[in-house]
């Protein structure tokens, strides 16, 4: 059992602050893999000889990749532990990043970015992972909230280092750095991440027993409430992401350093999004602070809609309604994230991975409208982003409205069994 967050109530790791630094380091990892080359989006498109949607499929290979990659990494992290999970699935992020530098054609380029995501599949489980089988009571919200708040970081990292790269040698260049940050995660990993899944904690491996402990989860509708109103945000962050080279660029005639420039506002407000959130979720709770992040989200994405539609965007109107809306988002992402996992105590890992497949297959299916319509228009982008946002909003209604009915974190009628097969038990 867990006591204090230690194991068995010896020995075990803390979620200290240095381990809560290591986390947030890791939590970063799959928007600098993924983003790296967004400022190269047009010369590749070019120099592969494609068009937007083309180069966009290997944003949305990746993600695919990623959504994959989670079911199995969950459910093996929740039966072999974190620690070795871990290290295979970045070793593996390590090897695809090199085929990718590699890849001739356009085809071997997405076909290597489904190993990428496969491989940084791991990151974005263990990290939730690690945090619920350690953290206790406040901690695990506010961990949460400094996770989903230091996420921005990896953005604005990636860009900066994108374009530098791109001014000074060329896209291929971007595909080494994802190469040596790969290879940085992976030593980190091996230096920085404790095992917190004891093993008696956990339960072999099976087919059968993974699909059980899944079908477990999707039985829960609070839990699938709160999954969804994660994935539908992630997926209109993800449909601007994809679309903010372009939008940038074409629709608004900035230079490649001032997309930068507006790419660290966004990331700016990701980052102080998260970082207010995690003292306001221990003080109001993570499902009021769920609904004010959701308000805050929607209504400028709203507005961004309205000015779009009548011609009016700018570039100050355009950073300051991101810059606002992407501060709510960062708080839905925590609070989202605390609800839907505190429903899953008898597996942690199959938990954090079956809400992350949803979450990146949402976001890899949403990130090529932005640039349905070509890019000389930001319609498509704001017209989705606020489509996934209001869906969002409904997702975390039916959450609340099911949580009454079945409040103790399993379906009504079923009973937890002593060690689900797939998922560690309690």
């Amino acid at each position: 059992m867990r006591s204090n967050g230690r194991f068995d109530g010896v020995g075990g790791p803390r979620l200290t602050p240095g381990l809560l630094v290591v986390l947030c380091v890791l939590m970063t990892l799959n928007p600098i893999v993924a983003s790296m080359y967004l400022p190269a989006l047009g010369v590749m498109a070019d120099d592969l000889r494609t068009n937007i949607i083309g180069i966009q499929l290997t944003l949305t290979a990746f993600f695919l990749g990623v959504a994959v990659g989670q079911l199995i990494v969950g459910a093996l992290s929740d039966s072999l532990g974190r620690r070795r999970v871990v290290l295979i699935a970045f070793t593996v992020l390590t090897a695809a990043s090199i085929l990718a530098v590699l890849a001739p054609t356009l085809e071997m380029l997405i076909a290597s970015r489904v190993l990428q995501g496969l491989g940084a599949a791991a990151g974005v489980v263990v990290v939730r992972a690690i945090v619920s089988d350690i953290g206790v009571g406040p901690q695990v919200s506010r961990a949460y909230s400094l996770l989903m708040g230091t996420l921005a970081a990896g953005p604005l990292i990636a860009s900066l280092s994108g374009t530098v790269l791109l001014q000074v040698s060329g896209w291929r260049a971007i595909l080494v750095g994802t190469v040596v940050a790969s290879a940085a995660f992976l030593l980190l990993a091996i230096i920085g991440v404790p095992e917190s899944l004891p093993p008696a904690r956990r339960a072999p491996f099976s087919a059968v027993g993974m699909a059980a402990v899944y079908g477990r989860l999707l039985r829960d509708p609070v839990y699938v409430g709160f999954f969804l109103t994660m994935a539908f945000i992630f997926a209109g962050l993800t449909i601007y992401v994809n679309a903010s080279s372009f939008v940038a660029q074409d629709v608004l005639g900035v230079d490649v350093w001032g997309f930068w420039l507006m790419f660290l506002a966004y990331g700016l407000a990701v980052l102080a999004g998260g970082w207010i959130n995690a003292p306001l979720s221990v003080r109001y709770g993570p499902r009021r602070m769920l609904f004010i992040d959701l308000t805050v989200a929607t209504v400028p994405a709203a507005l961004l809609v309205v000015v779009t539609a009548f011609g009016a965007l700018n570039v100050p109107v355009y950073v300051a309604l991101i810059a606002v809306g992407c501060t709510g988002v960062a708080g839905v992402m925590a609070n989202a994230t605390t609800l839907a996992l505190g429903r899953t105590p008898f597996a942690a890992g199959s938990g954090a991975a079956l809400m992350g497949c949803i979450q990146f297959a949402f976001g890899a299916l949403a990130g090529p409208v932005g640039g349905f319509a070509g890019p000389d228009t930001a319609l498509p982008m704001t017209v989705g982003m606020l489509t996934c946002f209001v869906l969002s909003f409904a997702a975390s209604r039916f959450a609340r409205f099911h949580e009454g009915r079945a409040p103790h974190g399993l379906p009504l009628d079923e009973n937890p069994p002593a060690a689900p097969a797939g998922g560690g038990a309690l």
